[in-house]
């Protein structure tokens, strides 16, 4: 998911066209309501062009989640945070695109950004495998963990916008990642 690679300037301007076009159709229209023929029209392309780009109207909510994971990746490995500010440094970043994000989640497609954070927290990247201190075993737990957790408590913090501070969700997330809201 996140490996950098030269691509044709032609086609990212077109990808690009299409995503804007398709997300301004989706701040008033729902998502399955929108045809591919209104995405081309609104970015004033051909079918053709989005068919060379994409398959479906999902791969462009895709394509535009990928560029963030590598932005949020491309953040921690010039950081290098420690594990403590793991979290912060998540919900700060994607509180940032809180627009986008809730546009998906209103529209029932937060799967797509289910999917990717899984894939980002699961794949082997190293930045996130040199913050954690364990045994090679608990890896793919820990991180299959902070891909579950991150999803639900980032989908709850957007959608239901209880004015919570990064610093108390990602206390909350530490604290639930800890054990530490579970009692005695």
């Amino acid at each position: 998911m996140l490996t950098q690679k030269h691509e044709n300037p032609m086609s990212v301007r077109s990808k690009n066209a299409l995503s804007q076009a398709l997300l301004k159709l989706m701040m008033y229209k729902p998502f399955n309501e929108i045809a591919i023929s209104d995405v081309t029209g609104r970015a004033g392309l051909s079918r053709q062009t989005f068919y060379t780009n994409f398959q479906k109207k999902d791969d462009i909510l895709v394509y535009l989640l990928h560029g963030l994971f590598q932005r949020y990746l491309d953040k921690l490995t010039a950081a290098r945070p420690v594990p403590e500010n793991l979290l912060i440094d998540y919900f700060l970043f994607w509180g940032d695109s809180r627009d986008f994000l809730s546009l998906l989640f209103r529209q029932d497609l937060g799967y797509l950004f289910q999917n990717c954070n899984r894939a980002f927290f699961i794949e082997d990247t190293d930045v996130l495998n040199d913050l954690f201190t364990c045994e090679p075993w608990q890896l793919p737990y820990i991180k299959a963990s902070l891909a579950g957790v991150t999803y639900e408590l980032l989908y709850m913090w957007i959608t239901r916008d209880q004015g919570l501070t990064v610093d108390v969700l990602s206390g909350l997330t530490r604290n639930l990642l800890g054990g530490k809201l579970f009692g005695n």
